[in-house]
């Protein structure tokens, strides 16, 4: 005599926790990304792009040769162009940069789709 167990509920879940992870969670992700980068000429948000989305996960990719300062919340010191951009060498518009805004969000989206379903 043993003890049976009704998976099905749980496989169903787990499927569709797989589905949001590669179709939705990518793109509002992206949205976030570019949400939290700064306003200055758009070159930035427009070369921003979505690549590799499979069930394994997703990268944004930035494809401008600033995209690592910008994501460390980063700027020349003193700007390039205008006034106001920089406070001590940090961004005004992205002062947290743009890679843990956007990964607290990714962390939020599933503990809450997680408690969801």
């Amino acid at each position: 005599m043993g003890l049976k167990v009704n998976d099905r509920i749980y496989r169903k879940r787990i499927r569709k926790l797989k589905r949001y992870i590669r179709n939705k969670l990518p793109k509002q992700s992206l949205k976030e990304f570019k949400e939290n980068t700064p306003r200055d000429k758009g070159k930035a948000r427009s070369k921003t792009k979505l690549k590799g989305v499979s069930s394994r996960g997703f990268t944004i990719i930035g494809d401008y040769d600033y995209s690592g300062v910008l994501d460390r919340g980063l700027y020349p010191n003193p700007p390039k162009q205008g006034t106001g951009k920089t406070r001590g060498g940090y961004s005004t518009q992205a002062t947290k940069g743009m890679i843990k805004p956007t990964n607290d969000f990714i962390e939020k989206e599933l503990r809450d789709f997680i408690r969801r379903i």
